[in-house]
């Protein structure tokens, strides 16, 4: 399968997944956004290769096959920082998480999150519109779950197969001085017609 039709095959296997989480306090609006959500995955998929992206692929099909919606999880993960006190109360209902697992994906975040940290120097009215950098800067009680967060809850529903390739690419782009957060946001902003982050930091300061 060519990267652009195993992408293609990932994105609508997540938004099934996205648009079918159910949530205590109904659908959010964002649940019926499906271009977005598909500029915002895509800009994510972009960045790993294609074993990595197989690989994902495969947890995916895996998951839709037991009805397991890994989207939910993550959502539901991501809850032990936004809203511990209802995490309490469902986190013995989540898929267990093995030890490498774990230590996969502190190993992913910890670099993710410097890179992240980095990338909002550069840019920090780009970076002022989305999720907060470190669990530390979320407001409690909202869904403004940092990304640290995010990106840890995320990896957490993956296989440990995927985990491994995953970490494989980071490390790859760390010896390549590759900043991924950065390219991420790159490729969102294509998405969107602007053509460098520059031009996009540049229009928002322009604004304030």
């Amino acid at each position: 399968m060519e990267r652009k039709e195993l992408t293609k095959s990932i994105l609508e296997l997540e938004w099934e997944m996205f648009t079918n989480v159910s949530n205590a306090d109904g659908r959010a609006s964002c649940q019926d956004d499906r271009p977005t959500f598909m500029i915002m995955r895509k800009a994510q998929a972009d960045i790993w290769d294609m074993d990595t992206l197989s690989s994902y692929s495969n947890d995916l099909k895996a998951a839709k096959e037991n009805k397991i919606n890994l989207m939910t999880i993550k959502y539901a993960r991501m809850m032990e920082i936004t809203f511990p006190d209802e995490y309490e109360a469902i986190k013995n209902e989540l898929p267990p998480v093995s030890p490498r697992s774990r230590e996969l994906v502190d190993e992913i975040v910890k670099y993710h999150l410097n890179w992240s940290i980095e990338a909002s120097g550069k840019y920090p009215k780009l970076f002022s519109l989305g999720r907060p950098v470190t669990a530390a800067n979320s407001r409690i009680g909202h869904f403004s779950a940092s990304i640290d967060n995010y990106l840890q809850s995320e990896l957490l529903t993956y296989s440990e197969a995927t985990l491994e390739l995953c970490l494989k690419n980071t490390l790859e782009a760390v010896r390549n001085d590759v900043n991924l957060s950065l390219e991420i946001l790159k490729n969102t902003a294509k998405s969107y017609g602007f053509e460098t982050l520059d031009a996009i930091e540049e229009a928002l300061s322009e604004k304030r």
